[in-house]
């Protein structure tokens, strides 16, 4: 692999703190994509299959709405991923992913991944604790986003509190 590219995997939030021994296991289950801007990565309500770690390039993340209509609500750039949800639940997509420009992604299928973590149960414990990091601080984002979206015009929420 691409020195600079294992570099930037070892800088994603995911595998923040992982031994420099662990990489080995991780890097050989990885394959590279490319999208052409416009592509399609993933589709919101399809089956998930993979994480893609970004190397080059931008992502972007819909929301469908209503029929035939999307909101952006993330950019996704050089060391940053998207697609952990499918992984840690094997759910369909959330989103729609597109590629904004040409993009390079590591992928991690959910097979390999699976295989990582039977081999590797420790390296398996640390990579769903990465996941589970990330997902807990989009969660918070979102809900402090719901809270700026519904509060009235005094700032306050009604709180009723058993």
């Amino acid at each position: 692999m691409n020195p600079l590219h294992l570099e930037m995997l070892r800088s994603a939030p995911i595998f923040e703190g992982l031994p420099e021994e662990d990489f080995p296991c991780i890097e050989q289950r990885l394959i590279v994509l490319r999208f052409e801007q416009d592509d399609l990565v993933f589709r919101e309500g399809a089956p998930g299959r993979y994480i893609c770690f970004v190397v080059e390039g931008q992502l972007e993340v819909v929301k469908g709405v209503d029929p035939g209509r999307a909101v952006p609500i993330a950019r996704i750039g050089p060391g940053r991923s998207v697609g952990e949800m499918s992984i840690v639940d094997g759910s369909t997509c959330s989103a729609t992913v597109v590629a904004r420009t040409p993009t390079m992604v590591l992928a991690l299928t959910r097979e390999h991944f699976d295989a990582l973590v039977t081999e590797h149960p420790r390296l398996g414990v640390e990579i769903y604790r990465g996941i589970s990091k990330l997902l807990a601080i989009s969660l918070r984002q979102t809900s402090e986003d719901l809270a700026e979206a519904r509060t009235p015009g005094d700032g306050r929420l009604p709180l009723s509190v058993p």
